[in-house]
């Protein structure tokens, strides 16, 4: 049964923030997503034109009429506009004993104000106090407390000044500072998380405040704890704003739609890094690999935990990257356990060398083959018509067999097949980026 989040935003007509933005962040996380409307926009990248407020009594019902149905797993408010609205959120929220992510909206991307001069205060005196996070920029930061905030020290002072209003969890977000990575302070009220990503250039990223709270949100519905919510959200909005693109004739936005970018229920931080890594270097292969590279039965590429020992702790393809005609294609997310395969490789590099946590396969070919000793990889192989007929995973007896002829792990390990069996490289190291770059070494022969 899929987890249910719940925005009470405004609607944004770009489709790009608000409301929208919230719906499309939960589906990403694989929630239903419901939505309370606050108040209606006619905005565009470029500018917020007029704003309609939705009467409190509407807000009201929506929200009655949600709890009447759907057991809800989390909430999240954005644009509130006013004190008016303030109340009645904070009201219902406190009937249904809910604990939201607040992000405090008061200004768009475009410059254009989604607040009125009240709404602050009401902030502050009603609905901080009922909020397990609270997500600020650095100017809604300085709105809400009148702190000058031009360095880190003064943003954990900011954070410990929102935090006396009674949030759980303050986050102040640094994408303001022009320094080179953007920082993100999460105080718990004791401890201070500090969160960094390379800052990313010339993107003003239309609608990335919605998406964090959102993801945060999603996060936290499926288990996720507040730190962790918080480490990954930055992670997949890094993403997204990355991968963003331009709509119209202002600002660039969120691309929500990349299907690798799915994310499985992880157990913890370890899990997602791992994750995410993989993530990108499958989306990086993707762009550089010839289709001739790939076997009839397909690519899959794996990484490891550190000191994994089961399948369950290697990620890999959830299907595989196949050939179309001339086009390379993923069928499949990401996900830990789904690649037996690959993963069998891995695990076996691993018992000899536990630093050899990746591995992926290219289709074989005598042309291929010579390419990888014109560019000095180290190769081994075995032959399957040696493998003995109690054996449980030929590609852990392969391997081994391929590491034992010389004594350590090579970069690439190849058989010629049998029959029924397609002849195979595979190419390993100690990550997913040692692996692409020696592949990389081959490609641009």
């Amino acid at each position: 049964m899929k987890k249910i989040a719940l925005s009470i935003a405004g609607s944004d007509s770009s489709g790009a923030a608000g409301i929208q933005a919230d719906l499309k962040s939960f589906s990403f996380l694989g929630l239903h997503g419901i939505t309370v409307l606050t108040c209606v926009t006619s905005q565009n990248t470029q500018l917020v034109k007029t704003i309609y407020k939705i009467p409190v009594e509407i807000i009201g019902d929506q929200i009655d009429t949600l709890f009447e149905d759907f057991y809800i797993d989390s909430v999240k408010t954005g644009m509130l506009y006013d004190e008016e609205i303030v109340k009645c959120v904070t009201k219902k929220i406190s009937e249904y004993k809910l604990n939201p992510v607040v992000d405090p909206v008061m200004v768009a991307t475009s410059g254009g104000s989604l607040s009125k001069n009240n709404l602050i205060q009401s902030l502050e005196k009603y609905l901080l106090p009922k909020a397990l996070i609270v997500t600020a920029n650095i100017p809604e930061a300085y709105e809400l407390t009148k702190l000058r905030i031009n360095t880190i020290e003064d943003i954990k002072k900011a954070c410990q000044k929102i935090g006396s209003f009674g949030p759980k969890y303050v986050l102040i977000k640094g994408g303001h500072f022009k320094n080179k990575n953007a920082i993100d302070i999460l105080f718990d009220g004791k401890s201070f998380h500090s969160f960094s990503l390379p800052r990313i250039l010339n993107k003003k990223a239309h609608g990335s405040g919605c998406t964090l709270s959102a993801l945060i949100t999603g996060l936290l519905a499926i288990g996720e704890t507040p730190i962790d919510a918080v480490r990954k959200a930055k992670y997949l909005v890094w993403d997204m704003i990355k991968k963003g693109y331009l709509p119209g004739r202002g600002s660039d936005v969120l691309n929500h739609s990349y299907e690798i970018l799915s994310v499985p229920t992880l157990p913890d931080n370890r899990y997602f890094e791992v994750w995410f890594d993989l993530k990108n270097a499958v989306e990086k292969l993707i762009t550089i690999l010839p289709p001739t590279f790939v076997p009839e039965v397909g690519i899959n590429f794996a990484y490891a935990l550190e000191n994994a020992k089961k399948l369950e702790e290697i990620c890999a393809i959830n299907g595989r990257i196949i050939r179309t005609k001339n086009k390379i294609k993923i069928c499949g997310g990401l996900d830990f356990g789904v690649s037996k395969h690959v993963a069998s490789i891995v695990l076996a590099a691993m018992s000899i060398d536990k630093n050899i946590r990746s591995a992926l396969n290219v289709r074989y070919s005598n042309e291929n083959l010579k390419l990888c000793e014109k560019k000095s990889l180290k190769l081994s192989y075995f032959d399957r018509k040696n493998e003995p007929k109690e054996t449980i995973s030929t590609m852990e007896w392969g391997t081994k067999q391929a590491i034992s002829k010389l004594g350590f792990v090579p970069d690439a390990i190849y058989d010629h097949g049998d029959t029924g069996k397609e002849p195979m490289i595979r190419i390993l190291g100690k990550n997913p980026n040692d692996v692409l770059s020696k592949l990389n070494k081959i490609i641009k022969i």
